[in-house]
This record gives C-alpha cells, structure tokens and sequence, in this order.
C-alpha cells in the first residue's frame, strides 16, 4: 500500500492514520532525507525483529533513531556541550550522528559501549509523524536483500517490502544515496562513513 503525503505539510489524517499502525506493532517505509528507510517504533521488539527479518540482518546489526529535533535527541541520547554545538550546526541534514544512549533508550537498541546513531530529518512530514507518535523512529536504508539494490522510490520499495510492511509513504523524490556518518564519542571526532553532507569540517 503506497499513501501520499505532502513532504512539509502533510495530511494530519493520514499522520495519524500511520501512527495508528506504528503503534500497533507496524513496520512502515518512508522516504528520508537521503533515501528511502524501513521504521518502526524503537520500543517494539516484535517490530525491531520483523524490520531485521525483512532486511535479513542479524542481532548485531545496530540501527540509527530518526528525531524530531535536537531536544527529542536529548531525551534519548547524551549530548556534551561540543556534540550540541557540532550536531546543531548540522541538523536537521543528511547527517548520522554517533552519541552515547542514556537509560530512556532501550537496551535492545544500542551496540555493545551503549552508542547509538541519531539523525534528524530535513523533511517536514516526519518531523510531524514523530510529533504525533512522541518518540523516535528506529530506521534501516531500503535495500532490496536480493539485489542489494538501494530502492529510491516507493513503488521499489512496495515491490521488494509490500508482503511485510503496512504502508510505504510517498513524499516526493529522494535524493537516493546515505548519510554521512560522524562519531562524536571519539576524540577528535571521527568520520565513519561519507555520503550526503559535507565531512571536511570534521577532518
């Protein structure tokens, strides 16, 4: 099932059309800031397990959160005075964010040291979803597990994903590559990953 939405001021019906199913255990497709994504809610095991067999990853396979904004990060992650700075410059953006996890994040979540990745979306239509859901996305990229495709468009991802998702949200085009990758618990910085969003500044 494919449901338009309008990429900045979407439908607040169809929001919480979509925040009906994530609340009952769904796992949805959305298109981000860098590419299409597989979300659920971050509390929901069951749905963290059918996001992982869709994917087909295993247990150690880690996942990034999607926020609302910079304080939404605060409530699940810990941000020193020079992370804020650095990630205040940057979101919302096509940027990843490695932080430490504080007590509000659930244990399944984060990797081994408790890390976990953050971003915050330059698109208005999931900034209101996870106003109206009131907390974070948990999210992988959209690559087809056959193919290893990266699928950039919502009738791919239907295609690939239809059989175990609840709905594909179309906002428009997107850009069709990853994010950049920075982890803020080293010193210096170090970038892990480079895609969308320049990195020169954290050579």
């Amino acid at each position: 099932m494919i449901l338009q939405l309008d990429a900045n001021h979407p439908s607040p019906h169809r929001i919480n059309r979509v925040v009906t199913w994530l609340n009952e255990g769904a796992v949805i497709a959305t298109p981000t800031d860098t590419t299409y994504a597989l979300a659920c809610l971050p509390d929901n095991k069951a749905a963290v397990k059918q996001l992982r067999a869709l994917r087909r990853l295993d247990d150690q396979k880690r996942f990034s959160l999607i926020f609302r904004d910079l304080k939404h990060v605060s409530e699940y992650a810990l941000v020193e005075d020079q992370a804020f700075r650095l990630i205040r410059r940057h979101l919302p953006g096509p940027y990843t964010f490695i932080l430490e996890a504080n007590r509000n994040l659930p244990r399944f979540i984060g990797d081994k040291r408790k890390r976990i990745g953050v971003r915050v979306p330059a698109l208005g239509m999931l900034q209101a979803l996870i106003e109206a859901v009131g907390k974070p996305l948990i999210v992988t990229s959209a690559i087809d597990p056959e193919t290893g495709f990266m699928l950039n468009d919502p009738w791919s991802v239907d295609a690939s994903f239809g059989h175990g998702i609840a709905v594909v949200l179309d906002a428009g085009d997107v850009p069709g590559d990853f994010s950049s990758i920075v982890d803020l618990t080293t010193d210096p910085v170090e970038v892990l990953r480079v895609g969308l969003g320049d990195t020169t500044i954290f050579a």
